[in-house]
């Protein structure tokens, strides 16, 4: 029975830190957008340069101590390190799950979305079998000798690297982002049905005779003069399911919304995506030409996409000979649609039928 407990223990730990660390790998630059947040929320700006060098260790680390643990390679480091890991993990969840200032903790990526009490649950589970791991530790044998398991350990610290880089510089081989191929980006702007709604109350205070009082809408002295009204807060009861995709939203220069335009054109469309024009990799512009002209010569739409501003558009089209309009878009949402910048997206009638990164537009004859 103590066997048992003592390798299931070991597999339910590994398998939890292989598949949190696989999901993150996959998007290295998602968990990176998520550790800014958690950074400008520490007040710890100055860091988010870092943010893609972190989320890269965050997450090869996790996958790495799920495989040594899976396998027995070095198990106490293995288990050592996912005790560091969980010491962190553990007081920020809790945090995070009473004050609600990062409302998604990005623990699975973007392949499963726990709340903040859902992730703290399962990080106080996990401190309760790890402890059995501690306490277990010099029990756990591999028949390899300790030198073989070092070199096995590097082995795999360079496939995860190899891996997490690879994702970096292709788009993630599993998509687990709302645009996906496939999506139709128009049903993804809708709640969909049975959706949670949100719940929350409004705080009214007044003051009389130099004290404050806190009412709510249904009982505060609205026919009472002797009250002064000072401020209102509304606190959320429970925080609604929204839309997966509720920031899609494309303005012209000037300001008028062609998100309708764009999303209901019946034949193919062309987006040209750029995160920022200031930031955006320009070595493959001409290819970028070629394949713009291809899709008009086609009857193809082409617009382009970026969060910068309506000045650097005009600089852009004229450096880069941009034949085609260019619209603005939130930048977070920009990221979300493709992780490249350049990026291409193909639709039609508002469903996504292709997605290429700015590193494949040289081998592409022909979108």
């Amino acid at each position: 029975m103590k066997e048992t407990i003592k390798i299931s223990s070991k597999i339910i730990i590994a398998v939890v830190f292989i598949f949190s660390g696989f999901v993150k790998c996959v998007d290295p630059t998602g968990f990176s957008i998520k550790l800014e947040e958690y950074l400008v929320v520490f007040g710890m700006n100055f860091l988010t340069p870092l943010s893609l060098t972190l989320s890269i260790l965050m997450c090869g680390a996790e996958m790495l101590v799920g495989i040594m643990l899976l396998l027995n390679l070095k198990m106490k480091w293995a288990i050592w390190i996912a005790v560091a890991l969980m010491v962190f993990y553990t007081p920020l969840t809790l945090w995070l799950a009473i004050t609600n200032k990062v409302t998604d903790c990005g623990c699975f990526g973007d392949a499963i979305v726990l709340t903040n009490w859902e992730t703290f649950l399962k990080n106080a589970v996990l401190d309760v079998i790890l402890v059995f791991l501690v306490l277990n530790r010099n029990n756990y044998k591999n028949p390899l000798k300790p030198i073989v398991q070092v070199f096995a350990s590097v082995f795999f610290t360079i496939l995860i690297a190899g891996f997490e880089f690879f994702n970096l510089n292709h788009l993630p081989v599993i998509d687990f982002m709302p645009y996906k191929i496939g999506a139709n980006i128009p049903k993804g702007m809708v709640v969909p049905p049975g959706a949670v709604k949100d719940s929350f109350e409004v705080v009214l205070s007044y003051q009389k005779d130099g004290k404050v009082r806190k009412f709510n809408q249904n009982n505060y002295p609205r026919t009472d003069s002797t009250w002064k009204f000072v401020d209102s807060e509304t606190k959320w009861i429970i925080k609604g399911d929204v839309a997966p995709m509720k920031d899609f939203s494309i303005l012209s220069p000037d300001g008028q919304d062609f998100t309708d335009v764009i999303l209901t054109e019946p034949g193919f469309s062309l987006l040209v995506i750029f995160q920022s024009l200031k930031d955006a990799n320009l070595k493959n512009i001409k290819d970028i030409n070629r394949l713009v002209d291809q899709a008009i010569s086609k009857g193809y739409k082409v617009y382009g996409l970026t969060a910068s501003s309506p000045e650097e558009f005009e600089i852009f089209k004229e450096k880069a000979k941009a034949s085609y309009p260019i619209y603005n878009m939130d930048g977070t949402t920009l990221k979300t649609m493709i992780r490249s910048n350049p990026g291409i997206m193909l639709i039609k009638a508002g469903t996504i039928i292709g997605k290429w990164h700015h590193k494949q537009f040289r081998k592409l004859k022909d979108i």
